[in-house]
């Protein structure tokens, strides 16, 4: 597959993960008594469907985690890219799922400091033991890195405000790591709100 083809499956996965993160965040009690409070006021096809929203949005999610893993990039025989699934560098069902998303998925959320902390806690801590973790926000979301410890002038933990993707930096001075992540950020997403063109 094609630098596009990457493209293209990143931003599609990240769009699906939305999907999951959103629903995994819900609170389904809230959404029961929000629904009974406006049992009068709704059809019974509108109860059912916010009732069941949550467990429907993960299953449609995760069935769509298994298409994109079965028509992932993948290097074949001759070392060419091609989709797993297809076995060609251009990949027909992951163009149509990007098109469907486009119209209609959901856009990951911008990601907040208690969830980019979560993320970056979910990184640093060693064999479930919880690290100090110091961070800061930016132009592009957040810089994480251990408060103590070895680690604590080794590197530092970028997570991107708006898909939540975590990369590891040296440590430099904030003005020019928002500089160098720009160019980053150039240079290896898609646009935020578009799937990539071929």
């Amino acid at each position: 597959m094609t630098a596009a083809q990457h493209a293209l499956h990143e931003w599609v996965q990240q769009r699906v993960h939305a999907c999951v993160s959103t629903a995994l965040r819900a609170d389904p009690d809230a959404i029961n008594a929000a629904v009974t409070h406006l049992v009068g006021h709704l059809a019974p096809h509108s109860r059912h469907l916010l009732r069941n929203a949550r467990p429907l949005v993960l299953g449609c999610a995760t069935a769509l985690i298994a298409v994109l893993e079965a028509h992932r990039p993948q290097t074949d025989p001759s070392g060419r890219q091609v989709c797993r699934a297809y076995r060609t560098p251009e990949c027909p069902t992951l163009h149509r799922v990007a098109q469907v998303m486009a119209v209609h998925g959901s856009r990951p959320i911008v990601v907040d400091r208690a969830e980019a902390w979560r993320r970056a806690d979910a990184c640093l801590s060693r064999d479930r033991h919880p690290v100090p973790i110091e961070i800061r926000e930016f132009e592009y979301g957040y810089v994480a890195w251990p408060a103590h410890g070895p680690d604590a002038n080794g590197f530092l933990l970028v997570i991107d405000r708006h898909t939540g993707a975590l990369t590891r930096w040296p440590r430099l001075p904030l003005e020019t790591l928002a500089l160098q992540y720009r160019a980053y950020l150039a240079a290896h997403s898609p646009t935020r709100d578009h799937p990539p063109q071929k």
